[in-house]
């Protein structure tokens, strides 16, 4: 099943940046990156989860990132929730099911 990825009206976008700066920083979520003061330039909105994992725009779920983190992370989960899901959810506990 696939969902449809609604995009942003620029007003929404605006309030995302503003409450994610405010909440983590003027800074890229993955590198620590600084962006500018005013307006924050070359800065994304990226999906911490996959926005096909994840559908919508939960601020919980975005974070700010520069455009070149923003596109080496593409529309993989990011290596430290791979490491938590790995480490809560081992292998030799899970059941074959028919």
């Amino acid at each position: 099943m696939s969902v449809a990825r609604v995009d942003l009206t620029p007003e929404a976008r605006a309030y995302f940046q503003c409450v994610l700066a405010a909440r983590d920083g003027r800074r890229c979520f993955y590198c620590g990156r600084n962006f500018k003061r005013r307006p924050l330039r070359r800065k994304t909105l990226d999906h911490y989860v996959p926005h096909r994992v994840w559908p919508g725009w939960d601020v919980s779920n975005l974070v700010l990132a520069c455009e070149g983190c923003n596109l080496a992370k593409g529309d993989r989960l990011p290596w430290p929730l791979v490491w938590l899901l790995l480490a809560v959810f081992r292998p030799e506990n899970w059941e074959l099911t028919a």
